[in-house]
C-alpha cells in the first residue's frame, strides 16, 4: 500500500532531542561536541540509556530504540553516527508507533537501513546527515547551519546547492520528480532482496559512499541494476564518493558509476555535495523533491 507523506513537526526552542547510536560508533568527546551544539541552540538534550545498544540481541537491542522512539519528550531522535550494526534491528522496530509519534530522526552511512525501513513502512521524511561532529574531518558551520535548518524549519519549498560553491553537474539531461530515497550504496546492496529493499518506483535515487573502490562500487551498482532498481526510477542523484579512487587501478569511482549508469532513462546528476565529508548537506529523504537538469540552465534541486 502507497504510504502518505509524514512531515514532522519542526523543532522549536525547548523542545527535547535524545542521542543514540545504533551503530556503535560514538565517542565520549562525540556526546560532549554533539550535545554542547544543541544545547546552543536552545535544545533540551538527553543521551538514551545504553546509547550504543552494545549488549543483548539485536531484539533486545531494537527494543530499548522503541522506547526512545515512544517516549513523547523526544521530540527528535538523533544518530551520533554511522558505523555497523543498525539493519539487524529491522525486523524488530514498532514501525506502527513511529507513524503515530512522527519525531524528528536524523542519520547518515549505516543508519540508512533505518532511514530505508522507517520511510517505507511510515511514510515518514528523515533527515539524511545531520552530523554536527566529526571524528576524522570537521564538519563546516554551513553544514551545521544546515542541519538546524533542515530540522527548524518547513521542508517544502528547500533548495538544495553545494556549500562550496561548486555546481552540481550533468550526466544525463532530464526533468524528474517524486519522493527522495537512498542513502549509502554499501546499505542499498545489503538491504536488496530484503524487506527493506530500496524501492525506486517513480522515486528519486540518491546515493553516497565511502572508501570503496571503484570496481566495488561498479559492483555494487550493476547489482541494483540487475534488481531492476534502474528501471522506474524517475531521477538519480550521485552524492560524495570520498575517498574511492585509487592509484594502483586504472578507472575512477565517477567513471565506474557512469558505466553502470550509461543505459538509464532518467536525468542523473552527481557533485552534490552529500555523504561522508565535512560540508554535506542535509537532504530530506522520503520528501516529494524535483531535479531539473538541463545543459543550457544547469541544474535544480529542490523539495517541493
Amino acid at each position: 500500500m502507497k504510504k502518505r507523506i509524514l512531515y514532522p513537526k519542526p523543532l522549536k526552542a525547548g523542545n527535547q532531542i535524545c542521542l543514540i547510536d545504533p551503530a556503535n560508533a560514538y565517542t565520549e568527546e562525540a556526546i560532549e561536541a554533539v550535545s554542547s551544539y544543541w544545547k546552543g541552540r536552545g535544545f533540551q538534550v538527553i543521551c538514551a540509556p545504553e546509547m550504543a545498544f552494545k549488549r543483548g540481541t539485536p531484539k533486545e537491542r531494537a527494543a530499548k530504540l522503541n522506547k526512545v522512539f515512544a517516549d513523547e519528550e523526544n521530540k527528535a531522535v538523533m544518530c551520533i553516527w554511522g558505523g555497523y550494526g543498525t539493519m539487524t534491528l529491522l525486523d524488530y522496530l514498532d514501525y506502527e508507533m513511529i507513524r503515530e509519534r512522527k519525531p524528528v530522526f536524523t542519520g547518515f552511512s549505516d543508519i540508512t537501513a533505518l532511514h530505508l525501513a522507517i520511510g517505507q513502512k511510515t511514510g515518514l521524511v528523515t533527515f539524511h546527515g545531520g552530523a554536527v561532529y566529526g571524528r576524522t574531518r570537521t564538519i563546516t558551520e554551513d553544514a551545521k547551519e544546515a542541519v538546524y535548518q533542515s530540522v527548524t524549519t518547513p521542508v517544502r519549498g528547500k533548495a538544495f546547492s553545494n556549500f562550496n560553491g561548486e555546481p552540481f553537474h550533468i550526466y544525463k539531461e532530464g526533468i524528474g520528480e517524486g519522493i527522495l530515497t537512498g542513502g549509502n550504496l554499501t546499505l542499498l546492496s545489503r538491504l536488496t532482496g530484503t524487506p527493506y529493499e530500496v524501492d525506486t518506483r517513480g522515486k528519486i535515487l540518491f546515493f553516497e559512499e565511502i572508501g570503496e573502490k571503484p570496481y566495488r562500487l561498479h559492483g555494487m551498482l550493476t547489482q541494483l541494476k540487475m534488481a531492476g532498481k534502474f528501471e522506474e526510477v524517475k531521477g538519480i542523484i550521485v552524492g560524495d564518493l570520498s575517498g574511492c579512487d585509487t592509484k594502483d587501478r586504472p578507472g575512477t569511482a565517477l567513471e565506474a558509476v557512469k558505466e553502470v549508469l550509461e543505459d538509464v532513462k532518467c536525468p542523473v546528476i552527481y557533485g552534490v555535495r552529500a555523504g561522508h565529508i565535512g560540508d554535506s548537506m542535509t537532504l530530506p529523504l522520503h520528501a516529494r523533491v524535483r531535479i531539473e537538469a538541463v545543459e543550457e540552465y544547469g541544474v535544480q534541486f529542490r523539495a517541493i
